[in-house]
């Protein structure tokens, strides 16, 4: 019975991981372009914290690009988006 309560709470706990946890190429491609959109949009509104942003992608990107871990790209999206609000 405790393995069971114990399997049932480790599953809540991390149902959101997993929802997110396959990430497509087209999930990619869209992502980036809303990312690239939003990026856009900051850099017109507040230069200084789109040099934040700029500084991540170049330190960050190229290396997500060049393993194609499409969920480290989703990922990085995802925080960025939140970031850049």
């Amino acid at each position: 019975m405790k393995k069971i309560v114990l399997l049932a709470s480790v599953l809540v706990l991390c149902g959101g991981a997993f929802a997110r946890a396959a990430c497509t190429v087209e999930e990619a491609q869209a992502m980036a372009t809303e990312f690239s959109n939003a990026a856009m949009a900051l850099a017109q509104k507040d230069p200084n914290r789109y040099a934040e942003v700029a500084q991540a992608m170049q330190a960050q990107l190229p290396e997500l690009q060049k393993n194609n871990d499409l969920d480290a790209l989703c990922r990085f999206y995802d925080e960025w988006a939140v970031k850049m609000k």
